[in-house]
Order: structure tokens, then C-alpha cells, then sequence
């Protein structure tokens, strides 16, 4: 079990695959699934083998087990009454983060609440989030100042995300793993090599430009000092941390908010906007894990496009509180915000203990959570930073029930078995104690099975998938192409991008027949999605089949009207089919829609001139032009 949950905290985070199309998160939350699995299995096993009549001694259970109780339960009601239960159970391709993802999590916090029981087992942990973040730095670093050998693509600020994907998602993982480092340095007696480690992961936070991860720095440093003060009777001055800290964030904040007019904080404004009433039409339970895509492109709001740039989607919110509400509604609020109270009463009580490495852990995990749910405010969840949160937690509910002696629970167990033993008469002839290991192990044959199957057909099979899927973008003979592609649709037939890709190679081959029976399955996976079935127009058009995109864009159209590239492409596939009138109405809505479209205003500006239109083509040229045609 701890062998899971130590891998977890320090593999998850490195894990990506170069061979997949999504080299980052799928790997990631693959990997979280198969050591949940095999955790959880390894409980069974330990349950199994613990001698009759010996226990361990009881311990409490925090409070903490509550709420997070509750918000599973949340999120499997939001998976049943969700907008598209599938994609909510499975999680969406590119971001991972289903039912399924969450409910590994929640495993890992379990394994790690109910079987880490020593302040060794502990400080195993912390150090395995603390120097696991070593490679991820050290690639980090080496993007900042060397060519990437691996080449990746980023529309990031900064090239340096290492193996998390994003510079903002590096800054999230690094935010949760600075207070744990610092935390292990104090408790540590050589503190050089924690030091060293400590500037390097502040290096490399620095050098991705997020600003959500150094607000979270920030945030933990002043919910750090309002605690401390608080625990020694400073009263007026933990109020003068807090009030200085307010007026601080108003004063960094309020240019930001006036201005409104550019820049991510604006995007992020606008979409907390519009968020807003899409809660309150589903508000207990709200739509859905992953379902945000979806549900947003309806009331799209058009000034995005100046904002976050042209043909970038909306599929979370960027913010905690906002996305809990899309996706599980008030009652995922409800739970969540129950966790951190939990926590919260948990991590005070901790440290009234005066044990000075208690207090020491304590302030770890509450400056990394605190970190944590700071930089949520404006982003969201990765597998990576979601894994190290539920075992932060899971830490915290095993430090709550407080510390065993310094040997492991089986040594326990064998030493109480052995003095059972020498005390109980002898038994009689063919007991169990008697039954060869092989018999005994025989109930564990099914469950081990099973656990291997899981394994197989929920993490392996997705990512060959994924590998297939690139390698059906990358082989050279078309043969081989279309069988990768068939290959990654068999392995994972659940990815609407895998049917998309074998679709596209179908269109090539000529063959419209199968490639209509694959963008049909993709649909039915996602019905109601606008981003889905312009993607659909997308492919026809790209082929020349200019009728049947025409019917995918209309569509899209009407699911999200308000998106002004899909009535581009609209416009162009009926330019190209000759309707000239059509084709300008929908791009004279493009451009309403999005006012520095050069490329909607060239093609008006060409469709005018075959009307006649000289004073309306130039006006379209000169605006096509401007906005750098």
C-alpha cells in the first residue's frame, strides 16, 4: 500500500508519453487509476492475511471523513443526472479529470488516511513529493535556458512546463510541493540539500509567469501568519496580517478589474459572468463532471475572441467555487467547502499538541493547501495537482488519528500473533493453521483478476490507444495510417477525436460511407456539443464535401450561436458551393460577431466585388488589411 501511494506522489507527476497525442494528462491519470486499483488491492490482501483475532488498536476517525464522503456522493449524483452521464463517468480526452479520475484520487486518500500510521511513514511521504518534484524541476529548468530535445508545442507565456503540460499547470504542481520541501527542510538535520532543492522549485515557478501559482505562494504565506500568530495569543496582529493582506490583493486587483478591456483577467471576468446564470438554472446538482464545454458554448460570450484569442474553447471556468457549481452543483460546494472546514479544524487542533515535528507537519500541509485553493480561484485541476491534493489529505486524516509506534502494523500484527500462539493450546489436526498458503490464497484469486482486468482495459488500453492515434497522424503509407487509426477507435472507442481521425482518413481514401458512420459515433458521444459538430463541418470541409458541412456548421449554429468562426466556415462552404448571398450573410454575421476577422473580411471583401459592391469591398479590404490579412 504505501509503495502505491509513495509512486503516486512521485511518478504520477513525471509520467507522459511523447508517442500519444496527449502526452501529458491521459498518461497521468492513467497511471493514478492503476495504482489506485493495486492499492486498493493490496488492502484486500493485507486484510486477508491478518491473523484471526489479532486488530489493530483502534484510532479516531476525524470528522474530515465526512465531507469527503459527501462529495463523492455529489459527484456520483452529478455523474447519474448529468447533462452527457458518459462523458462525465469516462472525462473528457483532453483534460481527464471524470468521475472515474476523481473517484482514484479519493482511493488514494483513503489508502493513505487508514493505512499510514507512523510519523516514519510520513516523512516518507512528504519526501516523495519533495524531491519527486527533482526531474520535474531539473526539465523545467533546462527548458528555460537549452533547446527542448522533445520539441513540444505551447501557446503558453512561457516555454516551461516540463512533463506537467502548461506553465500554469507546472505552477499549480510546484505551488502544493514548495510548503512540503520547506517543511522537510526544518524537520530535517542536514537542511543543505532541501535548501538547494527549495531554490530550484522557487526557479522554476518564477520562470513559468503564472501568476495563480505566486498568488498561491502569497496566499500561503499569509494564511501561514495569521495561524501562527493566532496559535501564540497575537490576536490584534494576526487582524493586521489579514487587513494587510486584503488592502494588498485590493489594490493589485482593482486596476485589473476597472481596466477590463484586455488580458487573461478579463477573459477569466467574462466567463465568471456567464458562468453565473448557468448555475442558477441547475443549481443542486449542476451538469455534470466535464460537461462545462458543452453547456458554455450556448450563451458564448462573442468578446472572448478579444480577449483569449480566435477558436479557443471555454471548458472550465477558472475557478474553484464556479466549476464545483457546473459540475456537482450547491451540493459539491456544500461538500468541498466541508473538506476545508474539516481540515481547517483538523490542521488547529494539531498544533495545540506542543510536539514540535507535529507542528512542523502541520504547517506544512496547511501553507500547501492553503497554496492550493489560492491559486484555484483563477484555475483548475490537473492529475497531477489533483493527486497530490487527496494525499495531502489523506496524510492529514492519518495525522488527525494520530501516530502508531515506530514499527510497521505487520510487524505488530506478527508479534501479537506470535504471543497468541505461544499462549493457545495446540490445534488440532487439520485446522487452518494447518491449510497449505496455496488453499488460503485462493479466495484472492478472483479479486486479483479482477484488479488485472481493470488495469487492462481502463488504463492500458487508453493509452495505446493514444499511441495509436499518433501514429496514425505520423506513418508514412496511408494503409498504415488507417490501420493505426482503426486500432485506436477498436482500443478506446469512447474518444469522439479517435473516430474524428479516422474519419479524416477515410474522407482521403474516398470512402464517405465509413467515414460518415465514424463522425455519426462521434456525435452520439457528444450530442449537444457545438465544439464537437464544428469539428465535423471542419473535416467535410477540409475534404470537399461542402453540403454535408454545411449541415455540421448549421448545426453547431444553432447549439452556439454566437461564435463567429463557425459562421465563417459557414460562409466559406457556401461561397464554395456558389451561393453568394448565403455565403456573405454569414460572414457579414462573422464579422459582427468578431470585428478583427481579416480573413472573414477578405473573403467579404471578394464577394462584394463579384456583386458589384465597390464601396463595400473596399471598406472590407481596408478592414482585412488593418487586422493583418
Amino acid at each position: 500500500m504505501e509503495i502505491m501511494w509513495l509512486l503516486a506522489a512521485a511518478a504520477v507527476p513525471l509520467a507522459f508519453n511523447p508517442w500519444g497525442c496527449n502526452a501529458f494528462d491521459l498518461p497521468k491519470a492513467a497511471l493514478l487509476l492503476t495504482l489506485a486499483l493495486l492499492g486498493g488491492l493490496a488492502a484486500l490482501v493485507q486484510m486477508t492475511r491478518r491473523p484471526a483475532g489479532v486488530t489493530a488498536p483502534p484510532r479516531p476517525l476525524p470528522w474530515l471523513l465526512w465531507p469527503v464522503s459527501a462529495f463523492a456522493v455529489a459527484l456520483i449524483l452529478a455523474t447519474v443526472f448529468s447533462v452527457n452521464p458518459y462523458l462525465s463517468l469516462w472525462g473528457s480526452h483532453q483534460r481527464q479529470q471524470g468521475l472515474l479520475a476523481v473517484l482514484a484520487c479519493q482511493g488514494l486518500f483513503t489508502l493513505v488516511a487508514f493505512g499510514l500510521r507512523t510519523r516514519a511513514q510520513a516523512e516518507r511521504l512528504l519526501d516523495a513529493i519533495a524531491w519527486g518534484s527533482l526531474p520535474v524541476v531539473a526539465y523545467g529548468l533546462w527548458q528555460a535556458v537549452a533547446p527542448d530535445p522533445l520539441a513540444w508545442q505551447t501557446d503558453a507565456a512561457s516555454p516551461v512546463h516540463s512533463t506537467l503540460g502548461r506553465a500554469n499547470f507546472l505552477a499549480s504542481y510546484l505551488v502544493l510541493a514548495l510548503p512540503l520541501t520547506v517543511g522537510r527542510m526544518a524537520m530535517a538535520r542536514r537542511r543543505w540539500p532541501y535548501a538547494l532543492l527549495l531554490a530550484a522549485q522557487l526557479g522554476c515557478l518564477i520562470l513559468t509567469r503564472a501568476r495563480g501559482g505566486w498568488t498561491g505562494v502569497a496566499g500561503a504565506l499569509v494564511i501561514l501568519g495569521v495561524a501562527w500568530t493566532l496559535t501564540r495569543g497575537h490576536r490584534r496582529l494576526a487582524g493586521a496580517i489579514a487587513a494587510g493582506a486584503l488592502v494588498l490583493a485590493g489594490v493589485v486587483a482593482f486596476p485589473t478589474l476597472m481596466r477590463g478591456d484586455e488580458g487573461s483577467a478579463s477573459a477569466r471576468l467574462t466567463i465568471w459572468r456567464t458562468s453565473l446564470p448557468l448555475i442558477a438554472q441547475r443549481p443542486w446538482l449542476g451538469y455534470g463532471p466535464e460537461t462545462t464545454r458543452a453547456v458554455f458554448m450556448p450563451v458564448y460570450p462573442p468578446q472572448l475572441v478579444y480577449y483569449q484569442g480566435r477558436g479557443l474553447v471555454v471548458d472550465r471556468a477558472h475557478n474553484l467555487w464556479l466549476d464545483l457549481a457546473l459540475n456537482a452543483g450547491v451540493a459539491g460546494m456544500a461538500a468541498y467547502g466541508g473538506l476545508l472546514a474539516g481540515f481547517a479544524w483538523l490542521a488547529w487542533r494539531g498544533l495545540r499538541t506542543g510536539d514540535r515535528r507535529m507542528d512542523l507537519l502541520w504547517w506544512a500541509l496547511a501553507a500547501s493547501l492553503a497554496a492550493h485553493v489560492t491559486d484555484m480561484q483563477t484555475g483548475f485541476e490537473t492529475p497531477a495537482s489533483a493527486a497530490l491534493l487527496w494525499l495531502l489529505l489523506g496524510l492529514a486524516v492519518a495525522a488527525g488519528r494520530g501516530w502508531e509506534s515506530g514499527r510497521a502494523p505487520a510487524q505488530t500484527e506478527r508479534d501479537s500473533a506470535a504471543g497468541s500462539a505461544k499462549s493457545a493450546p495446540l490445534p488440532a489436526t487439520g485446522s487452518d493453521t494447518n491449510t497449505p498458503r496455496w488453499v488460503r490464497a485462493l479466495p484472492l484469486v478472483a479479486p486479483v483478476l479482477a484488479v488485472l482486468a481493470l488495469v487492462g482495459m481502463l488504463c492500458v488500453r487508453p493509452v495505446l490507444a493514444d499511441v495509436a492515434c499518433r501514429q496514425s497522424q505520423t506513418e508514412g503509407l496511408p494503409a498504415a495510417q488507417l490501420a493505426a487509426a482503426q486500432r485506436a477507435v477498436a482500443l478506446w472507442p469512447v474518444a469522439t477525436e479517435y473516430h474524428r481521425q479516422l474519419a479524416d482518413l477515410y474522407l482521403i481514401a474516398g470512402d464517405l460511407p465509413a467515414a460518415q458512420v465514424q463522425l455519426t459515433q462521434a456525435i452520439a458521444l457528444e450530442p449537444e456539443d457545438a465544439v464537437a459538430w464544428a469539428a465535423q463541418g471542419d473535416l467535410y470541409a477540409h475534404r470537399g464535401y461542402d453540403g454535408y458541412a454545411e449541415a455540421a456548421y448549421r448545426r453547431a449554429i444553432v447549439l452556439a450561436p454566437t461564435v463567429a468562426l463557425t459562421h465563417r466556415a459557414l460562409g466559406m462552404a457556401l461561397l464554395r458551393q456558389g451561393r453568394l448571398a448565403d455565403g456573405l450573410a454569414a460572414l457579414e454575421r462573422a464579422v459582427d460577431l468578431d470585428a478583427t476577422d481579416g480573413v472573414a473580411f477578405y473573403l467579404l471583401a471578394d464577394g462584394y466585388r463579384t456583386l458589384g459592391d465597390t464601396a463595400r469591398a473596399t471598406w472590407a479590404w481596408r478592414q482585412a488589411v488593418h487586422w493583418g490579412f
